[in-house]
């Protein structure tokens, strides 16, 4: 469930750190580190838990024993440059928590594009021609993001990678005093945002103009019928947008989050490797 971090703190430096800018411990490393103006404390720590303990983001941590595994392996490395404190005392500034999902990745980003996420203003943006679409509230403390992650790792198949970001207060907002590291309380709050989102509705098979745009252009040509219709309110053409990338996306039935990601636990784990993977690293 978890993936990129970013925590705070005020530990002693074993070694010179190179002041007040984010760099990589070592080369290619996934921890990122801060030091203070003297270069004395180490401040801030960024990490690709998964790129730490699998050598690649291609697949997500996906129980309770590969997310204390992997601050194990995290706390041993800021051992040698700081002296750090114990991992629950750690203050946490961000979380990502991800999954991955064997569904069709292209037809859901561009359906959920012209939905809200609860939370958040607007509908979704688009980028990469259709390989993924976010959503970003105020500040940037609190975005949703749903991509086809083998494209992104730029190898065959099709996965659709639904991530939650959460930052400073709307983090502890969510957490409520629970353990951040608990792989129980993410998932809920994983499955309490995600199950937000409006259901995309399966054409009903009425063959009005809409659903038959969405069934027949590809998605250069819709945007181009939309583009005809600016003359209409903001409303009419968010529903046209709507109706016709639910067509579009030619879903056997109606999609849900809810309905995906059930209450006991998410789905079975899906694992995109990528072409020349890297040795998993060894804990120590």
């Amino acid at each position: 469930m978890l993936d990129t971090v970013t925590f705070a703190g005020e530990w002693p430096a074993r070694i010179r750190l190179p002041g007040t800018r984010m760099v990589p411990l070592e080369k290619s490393s996934p921890v990122r580190l801060r030091g203070d103006a003297s270069g004395r404390m180490l401040q801030r720590v960024e990490c690709s838990l998964p790129r730490l303990l699998f050598g690649h983001n291609g697949r997500a941590l996906e129980n309770q024993g590969e997310i204390n595994e992997a601050f194990t392996l995290l706390h041993s490395r800021l051992d040698t440059v700081a002296h750090v404190s114990d991992v629950s005392g750690w203050s946490i500034q961000r979380a990502d928590i991800a999954w991955n999902f064997d569904l069709p990745a292209r037809a859901l980003i561009v359906a959920h594009s012209t939905l809200s996420v609860p939370g958040i203003h607007g509908v979704g943006t688009l980028w990469k021609g259709g390989q993924g679409v976010t959503w970003t509230g105020a500040n940037s403390r609190f975005g949703v993001k749903l991509y086809d992650k083998p494209r992104e790792m730029d190898i065959p198949g099709s996965v659709l990678r639904a991530e939650v970001s959460l930052r400073s207060d709307h983090l502890r907002r969510h957490l409520r005093g629970n353990d951040w590291r608990n792989f129980d309380t993410l998932y809920a709050i994983y499955r309490g945002i995600m199950a937000g989102i409006p259901a995309i509705a399966a054409p009903a098979g009425k063959g009005d103009w809409q659903e038959a745009i969405g069934r027949h252009l590809p998605c250069e040509l819709r945007t181009l019928v939309l583009a005809d219709l600016a003359h209409k309110s903001e409303r009419t053409l968010r529903e046209y947008r709507r109706r016709i990338e639910a067509a579009a996306a030619q879903l056997p039935a109606t999609f849900s989050w809810a309905t995906q990601l059930p209450p006991d636990g998410p789905p079975p784990a899906v694992h995109v490797v990528p072409r020349n993977p890297s040795a998993r690293p060894a804990t120590e």
